[in-house]
């Protein structure tokens, strides 16, 4: 961990919990258009870093 006061591990179990309850609560559908989304910008992030 690190000592300024930002933990990584804790952010990603909130990250983690916020997923879980969100699957639990949107439908389906919200899913797949976050997963293309996410498709989308991981692709134009690797054209304009690579």
């Amino acid at each position: 961990m690190r000592r300024n006061g930002f933990n990584l591990w804790g952010m990603i179990a909130i990250c983690a919990g916020l997923v879980i309850i969100l699957s639990l609560v949107l439908p389906k559908s919200f899913w797949w258009f976050v997963l293309a989304a996410a498709l989308i910008g991981g692709g134009v992030w690797m054209i304009r870093c690579c």
